[in-house]
Formats: C-alpha cells, sequence, structure tokens
C-alpha cells in the first residue's frame, strides 16, 4: 500500500471524507495516476490541516511545526542514512535531551522508529507532519543528499514521486487547504517503549548463539500476514521456536534491521535480494561465522543465516565416513598430479566439507592451491581463494583463465554450471592440473550423463575424469534411545532391495526419543557416499557415450551405489528406514 492511499484510506476510515467522494478520487487516481490523497485535497474533499491533526492524535503525537524545521533537516543526514530517510518517509530532526527526534506523516511510519533507534543508539521521539508537508521535506532531503553523500543511490518513495516544479504545486495545495502548521516541540513524544533498541539487541544475540549451541546449521526468519516465525535446522530438519514466535512478531522490521546492520548491509534497501556475513565472537572465545541472506516477501524481509562453525565440522578426509575400499579410491585420485574429480549431490550434502577434507590433505608449502568459490564459506591459509561475483563479470569460467596463469598445481572449482566452465576445467585437468569440482546430479553415473548433454565431447570426458563422488546426508539414530523397529517390516525392506532372506532377518532400528536428542530420535548425521572409479573399460564407454553401459561396467569394477551403502547402515544400526526412503530413493 502506497502512502498516498494509505493517509487517503486513513482519512475515509476517520469520517474525514465520504465514501462517494472517496470512490471517485479513486477512480480518477487509476485513470491519471495523480495519487489520491492529491485528488481529495485539491477538490477539497479532505483538508490537509486537518488530516494531519487526526494523525497526530491517533497516534497521540504532538505535530511539528514545518517552516521552523525545513532548512535544518538536511544537517542531520550524518545520523540517519539518507536512503533509508527517503525510504522510509521518516525525516530526521536531530538530538535534543538525549533523545532523538523524527517527523513522520502516517500511521505506517511507527513500524521504522525501532529501525532509528538501532541506527542512532538513542530513544526516539516522533512528532506529525501533514501528508503534503512530508513531500517537500523529502524533496529537501533528495536535494541535499548527494552533497553529504555523492555515492549513495536516492530514492523518494512519497505519495509519488516528484519533480522540483511540482514542489511548487504542493505549496499551493497546502495554502488552498488552509493550512496552519502546529508549534507543539518535538520532544515531548515518545514513539514506543524504551529500551526496545536494548531488547532487540539481546534478542538477536540470544537467537544466534542459541542456533550455535543447538548444532544448528541454519537460522530461518519468516515473516506472514499474522505472525512470524524463527526456525532452526537441526540435523538438516527445521525445527520451529514458537517461544519467540510473538516478540519477533512484534519487532520483526527492527530484528530484520539490526541483522543487516550487523551484516553490513544496505538497511534502506527493502525491494532487493542482499547478501552479506556476520562474524559472531563466542562468550567461551571461538569465533563462528554466519553467511546471511535477505530477500524481500510480501509481508516482511525473509532471513536465512548459514552457519559456519569451523571447530564444528571436521575437514580431515579419513574422518568424513568414507568405508575403507571406497576411501582408497578418494584418496588415490586427490593424490594424483593430475586430472579431475567431481563431487555431486543435492544443496546441503556436504559436498564443500569433502572439497575442503581434501584441500587440508592437500595442502602444503610446496604446492600452489587456487579456489574459485561463491561463496567463500572458509578461508584457508595457505591458499589462494577467490570470491566469485557474476555482476562484476569475475564468474567461475574468468577465473579459471585467470588462474592458469597463475602457475597453480590444483585447482578447485566451486561448481560447474555451464559448458564453458565445465571446458575450461576438463582442459585444466589435461594440462597437468588436479581440478576439484562440483556438479549437480542425482549419482555418480548420472554425473557423466549430465556433463554429456551440456556438450561436452565423451573423449574429453574420458580423458579428464579420472573419480565421481556422489554423497548424502542422512540422520544418525540416538545411540542411547535406540530400539527395533516394532511391527512387521519385511514388506517395506523389500522395496528398499533387501532380498527376501534379508528381509526377514535384518532387524531395523528407529529411535524412540530421549532427552539427549530432544525426543526426535536422531542425534547427528552421517554421510552416505558412493564413489565411482574411472577404469579404461569405463573411459572407452564415455568415449563412445555408450550410456546404457556406464553402470553395468561400474558394477563389475567393484562400484557399489549409495543404496548398497544405506542398506549396510540399517543392518548396522545407524540409518532409518524412514531416512533411506527421505535421501536414497531418487531415481
Amino acid at each position: 500500500m502506497d502512502a498516498s492511499y494509505e493517509v487517503a484510506r486513513f482519512c475515509l476510515d476517520r469520517g474525514l471524507v465520504d465514501l462517494v467522494r472517496f470512490k471517485s478520487a479513486e477512480t480518477q487516481s487509476k485513470a491519471t495516476g495523480t495519487p489520491i490523497y492529491h485528488l481529495l485535497v485539491s477538490t477539497h474533499a479532505v483538508n490537509d490541516t486537518e488530516a494531519s491533526s487526526a494523525v497526530a492524535t491517533y497516534l497521540d503525537l504532538p505535530r511539528v511545526n514545518v517552516e521552523a524545521i525545513r532548512h535544518h533537516v538536511a544537517q542531520h543526514l550524518s545520523a540517519v542514512p539518507a536512503n533509508f530517510a527517503l525510504e522510509n518517509r521518516v525525516i530526521p530532526l536531530g538530538e535534543a535531551d538525549g533523545r532523538f527526534n523524527v517527523a513522520i506523516s502516517e500511521p505506517s511510519a511507527l513500524r521504522s522508529l525501532s529501525s532509528v533507534r538501532l541506527i542512532t543508539g538513542k530513544d526516539v521521539s516522533a512528532a506529525v507532519v501533514s501528508p503534503l508537508e512530508m513531500e517537500i521535506l523529502l524533496q529537501d532531503l533528495a536535494d541535499a543528499a548527494p552533497k553529504q553523500a555523492p555515492d549513495s543511490t536516492i530514492r523518494i518513495n512519497p505519495l509519488k514521486d516528484k519533480s522540483k516544479a511540482d514542489v511548487s504545486k504542493l505549496s499551493s495545495l497546502l495554502a488552498k487547504s488552509g493550512h496552519v502548521p502546529a508549534k507543539a516541540p518535538v520532544d515531548q513524544a515518545e514513539a514506543a517503549d524504551d529500551g526496545q533498541g536494548r531488547q532487540v539487541i539481546s534478542f538477536v544475540n540470544d537467537l544466534l548463539f542459541n542456533a550455535i549451541r543447538q548444532g544448528a546449521s541454519d537460522i530461518h526468519l519468516d515473516a506472514y500476514k499474522d505472525k512470524a516465525v524463527a526456525r532452526y535446522r537441526v540435523d538438516g530438519v527445521l525445527e520451529a521456536c514458537p517461544a519467540i514466535g510473538k516478540f519477533l512478531y512484534a519487532n520483526y522490521a527492527a530484528v530484520t534491521t539490526r541483522l543487516k546492520i550487523m551484516s553490513d548491509l544496505d538497511i534502506s534497501e527493502r525491494r532487493l535480494p542482499q547478501d552479506g556475513a556476520i562474524a559472531v565472537s563466542l562468550p567461551e572465545g571461538r569465533d563462528v561465522d554466519l553467511r546471511v541472506s535477505v530477500l524481500p516477501t510480501v509481508f516482511g524481509e525473509r532471513i536465512v543465516m548459514r552457519i559456519l562453525d569451523r571447530e564444528g565440522i571436521s575437514f580431515d578426509l579419513d574422518k568424513l565416513g568414507f568405508p575403507e575400499k571406497e576411501y582408497t579410491d578418494v584418496v588415490a585420485a586427490f593424490e594424483a598430479s593430475q586430472g579431475m574429480v567431481l563431487v555431486t549431490g543435492p544443496t546441503g550434502s556436504g559436498k564443500s566439507t569433502t572439497l575442503y577434507g581434501a584441500l587440508r590433505r592437500l595442502n602444503k608449502p610446496g604446492v600452489n592451491i587456487l579456489t574459485a568459490e561463491d561463496p567463500v564459506e572458509f578461508t584457508i591459509e595457505g591458499v589462494g581463494q577467490v570470491q566469485i561475483r557474476d555482476d562484476i563479470g569475475l564468474t567461475f569460467a574468468a577465473a579459471l583463465r585467470s588462474f592458469l596463469r597463475q602457475d597453480p598445481e590444483i585447482i578447485l572449482v566451486g561448481e560447474i554450471r555451464d559448458k564453458e566452465t565445465a571446458d575450461i576445467s576438463i582442459k585444466a585437468a589435461l594440462t597437468g592440473h588436479l581440478v576439484l569440482s562440483t556438479l549437480h546430479a542425482n549419482d555418480a553415473i548420472s554425473t557423466i550423463i549430465r556433463l554429456i548433454n551440456m556438450g561436452i565431447p565423451g573423449y574429453l570426458i574420458a580423458a579428464a575424469l579420472t573419480l565421481v563422488i556422489a554423497q548424502r546426508l542422512a540422520r544418525r539414530i540416538c545411540s542411547h534411545c535406540r530400539e527395533p523397529l516394532p511391527g512387521d517390516q519385511v514388506p517395506i525392506l523389500k522395496t528398499l532391495g533387501f532380498s527376501d532372506e534379508e528381509a526377514r532377518t535384518v532387524v531395523p532400528y528407529h529411535g524412540a526419543g530421549c532427552e539427549r536428542c530432544n525426543h526426535s530420535g536422531y542425534k547427528g548425521r552421517q554421510a552416505i557416499y558412493e564413489v565411482l572409479r574411472i577404469n579404461e573399460e569405463m573411459r572407452a564407454a564415455i568415449n563412445a557415450e555408450d550410456r546404457r553401459t556406464l553402470k553395468s561396467i561400474a558394477l563389475a569394477d567393484g562400484f557399489r551405489p549409495m543404496q548398497v551403502i544405506g542398506r549396510e547402515k540399517i543392518r548396522e544400526g545407524s540409518l532409518s528406514i524412514e531416512e533411506f526412503q527421505n535421501h536414497l530413493i531418487f531415481n
């Protein structure tokens, strides 16, 4: 809802204009593009003075003399960013008696006062100017802002964006409406409860610290029409935090503003997605990084924070859970002098952890390692890491071209997204480099097919590719409350690939739920891998682009699909039938 319609609707609800005139002005506004409130004032259907008095009475705030403040508002842009003031229709009036004063013109502007409190670090008092006066003040700010901050992007969101020539028209509208500015002092009203800013800061700190202590990998904040929801992703599953929902809903704009300030993002930008980062120092002296993503939605900005806890993740390749046979093939491929190793799986399956484990093993003073990542999740001493920025042309392909002139032995490409990146990566692997990368595919075999479908010739794939790792992350049954799954599970076990005899003898387990696993039945996660070694027979099939024989050749060479590994974990009692069905049935 734009400001013009909001004020017009307010006048209708307060009886300052009748429904017939409101509907007539609404129809004319849609036809001509003229703000509806302007039409109501110009036709004398609404008196601007009476409208501002009604807003002040409704909000229990004083009026302010616009002429007394008009020539001083630009002086306070250092305290409140111009973009924020223009976007949110909040005029900074400076500090008095330890409080920061602002002017507003419509009820919805109250939502921005918590943000002003966080920006200035002061308690805030508000006063009311009329909607037409607000437009003149906003234009004054827009004129002054380039002198204060020439690199700022100035956005005006008044009743409707106005040119300088229109300001005189606003003045004439004010005169016609019989406006007489009120002279109540600015610092008499209090816009919100004392200490709200401190409460928001404390809330955000608790939100982050609790998520880290619970072992969450992500924090989600969502706003809806009648509620706001905070959720932690623990062991791959989102869990709501209902106890904090009421405070979050009442202070959602302030919470999101606080997080954007911590992430060094533009708090005045609420229409476009933004990405940032937060460094959190825990009381015990441990540092944790958070990757922050802000997405505008209908009811507010949705925020997702990925928790990157270096101490909470093991980057030792021998501790990632590879079965013994597969681990031997993985180490051999990673320690080769050249070739390409691809890791595949869905988002959140641990691909980056696997690649960082390889880098940690390979990172030595005599080895030149370069990475192109989007984003750089963890920094590694001794490794040259490049953050991809598509907006300025620093793509994976562009970074790779530069890497080849930097004399590297090992190159990590965060993701192969297109044919150009795949082509350069493969050629790098064929010219004496070890290339590590990820690709989105269901399993190891389909990774090869995906490269072929991208247009990479089979002979190049066959010559460069040495190993493919496909993986999933599944929740581990809690060892403290693990018990046999009751009932007859033979039919279900057969659908998972167990033979008739195996299905009758295997005892599947589940977690009954206890305090240690928060009554979920699961505690922690485990990786399930399949490792495809590219042997000579496989290379011949890839060279001929014979897709039908790839799996049979792999199985003959000892390849074990993820489903086979999953069935082993069901036998040993660490994987539930539920998790097998959730993660290992995708064909």
